[in-house]
């Protein structure tokens, strides 16, 4: 979603060569500390590769080192230090991901290419929970929220998942992992203040109920400008609880919460019907988002068997008018950890998912009141489901190696396909310091109903040119339609990859990876035709002022091949100093045929789009306890530039740097921040045709009373 946008004054890049120069000297610096200090500072139990266990990746909990698949854990320390404000944000800090930022509090993410905002090929959960919408089969970045004191760690798996989670798990798995209530006893206060009117407050209380169960309740509230120069407020309110259960041989966690976002926007609609000279009008509209969920995770330990069940419900609506709509869904999936033998293990489950839709139909006088853009739906009302059952054996073949081979098979009503969604891993301890790993996998993308049920449009203008002069007479207003396509084949990626992990010693680790994915039916524009010319349609009837009308469809006619190499680094030079490096470099080669943007001179399309991104991505996270009570922390982000003979995708690298310096006294005492987000850069725009953004000054304190 994006609305007009206004630009702000050049400023000197004096503040920004000073924190160059503050990232790549404060790594070399050691200042002696005390044990106030060395509480402030990361530890190495908690930051080092070796030591970080994840659960994502096989639905179990396992070190990163026995898992033969790319994996990034973002910890809380690294989510703190970073000074973001969104979860959006901290996923910069993984290789691989490009997180774009439309507006000073939306995003678009997407993992190893293709970058789009309906990028639908990374599966987001909270807890196992997928929080992705069934309209588009992507993320609203700007829904997803919580308390990022309550997060533990965010899980990012790099690759294709299908197996173990299914659909949209295609390029990868984020899962944000919350605290256990028992780790969250207390207060927690936390206030922020900054500018273009950002305002924020958090509060969590964590209690004891008895020896087996605790639980805490949290709401947090943000205010702020949409965009930048622009008084379009955006408001931000969430709240939840959390309670968990445990005995020796069981464990039960309970989650119930909602949110709400509204903003506001100048805005614009067109009446065709009206006298031409008041065809615009001027209006404001206030875009809502909301939604609310409950979650049941059950563990069940019984000799070589770990029984588990995992259901929610979830409701979110929304009425932004290119996804209007409200979506109800029911999920519950059980699964089973066996071990046969001492070599085997095997996992086995299966699951179910409900989902009902209501999205806007078309309106009876639609030519009476045309927004810029928007959807509507001829078939607005259903309900699908999603069946799957899988398997998974992972086998110790020797000392050094293991092997893991799985499938899953899944079945989605909407377009009454099936699929199967295969993986085969190896991994070879070669010693305790150097890990190798490699595998294949296949993933399909969940079916949405953007393509196959609804109907996309914006408004233009059709320009009119004479022949003998080739200069232009007239021009007439046009609406383009994308229509759905009910017959298209399922998204889908064919990953081979491999990687090493290399541990020299307790505080250095290094990860790297090469992929090369294989893309099937990708979505792009299909046959197109003009429906109306000059007023005069095809079926026979007529539309005001000479209108004309474009019709094309949604087609799955564009593959691609992508391939690249990610790295990530953790260095701990000193007790005081850690350095956290990522590096991405990733190509993509789109083709199709059947349409004008399949043309390798063609100015626009989604296979020019996805030929033209960012190829280099880094980021350099430094954090560094520089005296008693002090933290002074930098994070280096870069995007490379792109350069196409379509001018309309070409862009700037993008360079940036954020600082935090903090203060606390003592632990008990409050901590005080100074955040500064892309220190002294001027107006830019993270990507072509996004909203401009700068450099954003802010505060933050917070109090955790245990």
């Amino acid at each position: 979603m994006s609305f007009p946008v206004c630009h702000h004054s050049k400023r000197s890049p004096l503040g920004q060569q000073i924190a160059i120069l503050l990232l790549f000297t404060c790594a070399t610096t050691q200042a002696s500390v005390d044990e106030l200090e060395r509480l402030m500072s990361m530890s190495l139990d908690e930051l080092s590769n070796a030591d970080i266990s994840v659960t994502s990746v096989a639905k179990k909990n396992q070190s990163i080192n026995e898992i033969p698949a790319a994996v990034y854990v973002i910890t809380n320390e690294q989510i703190r230090r970073s000074g973001v404000r969104s979860v959006a944000e901290a996923l910069s800090l993984a290789p691989g991901l490009q997180v774009t930022r439309i507006s000073e509090f939306n995003w678009q993410v997407s993992l190893r290419g293709l970058n789009e905002v309906l990028f639908n090929k990374l599966l987001i959960m909270i807890d196992g929970r997928s929080v992705y919408s069934p309209l588009m089969s992507g993320t609203f970045w700007h829904t997803v929220d919580t308390v990022f004191e309550d997060i533990a760690r965010i899980e990012v798996i790099q690759g294709t998942a299908g197996t173990m989670w299914g659909g949209n798990a295609a390029n990868g798995v984020v899962n944000i992992i919350t605290k256990n209530s028992r780790d969250t006893l207390g207060h927690y206060t936390e206030v922020a203040y900054g500018e273009r009117d950002y305002q924020e407050i958090n509060y969590r209380y964590g209690a004891r109920i008895n020896d087996r169960l605790t639980a805490r309740a949290f709401i947090k509230g943000v205010n702020a400008d949409y965009y930048l120069g622009q008084d379009d407020n955006w408001r931000n309110l969430r709240g939840g609880i959390r309670a968990d259960y445990e005995e020796t041989h069981r464990q039960v966690t309970f989650q119930v919460g909602g949110y709400q976002t509204r903003s506001e926007h100048y805005w614009y609609y067109m009446n065709f019907y009206s006298d031409p000279a008041n065809v615009f009008n001027e209006t404001d509209i206030n875009i809502y988002a909301r939604g609310a969920y409950v979650s049941i995770d059950w563990f069940e330990q019984h000799h070589d068997t770990q029984y588990e069940l995992h259901m929610w419900m979830d409701t979110n609506s929304t009425n932004e008018p290119s996804a209007a709509g409200e979506f109800y869904t029911f999920d519950i999936d059980t699964l089973a950890h066996t071990s046969l033998n001492h070599q085997h293990e095997l996992t086995v489950g299966g699951g179910v998912r409900v989902i009902h839709r209501r999205t806007e139909p078309y309106p009876d006088n639609f030519y009476s009141y045309v927004e810029p853009w928007g959807r509507y739906s001829r078939d607005p009302k259903g309900t699908d489901i999603i069946v799957n059952g899988y398997a998974q054996l992972e086998s110790q073949l020797s000392d050094k190696l293991t092997s893991t081979l799985g499938g899953k098979i899944e079945y989605f009503s909407l377009n009454d396909t099936v699929e199967f969604q295969p993986q085969a891993r190896l991994l070879y301890r070669y010693n305790d310091e150097q890990q190798f790993w490699a595998g294949a996998g296949r993933a399909v993308v969940t079916p949405s109903f953007v393509d196959t049920k609804t109907d996309a449009y914006f408004l233009g203008t059709v320009t009119i040119i004479d022949k003998p002069t080739g200069l232009p007479i007239d021009s007439k207003p046009t609406v383009v339609y994308t229509t759905a396509n009910q017959e298209l084949k399922n998204e889908s990626v064919t990953t081979v990859d491999m990687g090493h992990r290399y541990t020299p010693s307790s505080s250095l680790n290094i990860d790297s990876t090469l992929f090369y994915s294989q893309y099937k039916n990708l979505r792009m524009e299909g046959n197109s035709e003009w429906g109306c010319i000059y007023g005069q349609c095809n079926d026979g009837s007529t539309l005001p002022l000479e209108m004309f009308a474009l019709i094309e469809n949604y087609s799955d006619a564009l593959d691609a091949d992508t391939y690249g190499f990610e790295t990530a680094i953790r260095w701990t030079p000193f007790d005081t100093v850690m350095i956290n490096t990522s590096y991405s470099y990733i190509r993509t080669d789109a083709t199709c045929s059947g349409h004008v943007s399949c043309d390798t001179t063609s100015p626009s399309g989604y296979k020019t789009k996805y030929n033209n991104q960012p190829a280099h991505l880094v980021s350099l996270q430094s954090l560094w306890s520089f005296a008693p009570g002090w933290q002074l922390d930098l994070w280096y982000k870069h995007k490379s530039a792109v350069t196409s003979e379509s001018t309309y995708f070409d862009a700037p690298s993008i360079s940036t740097i954020d600082m935090r310096l903090a203060w606390q006294q003592q632990q008990n005492w409050p901590r005080v921040e100074l955040i500064i987000d892309a220190i002294d850069k001027d107006d830019y725009q993270d990507l072509t045709d996004k909203a401009y953004i700068d450099e954003t000054v802010f505060l933050r304190a917070s109090w955790n009373i245990q």
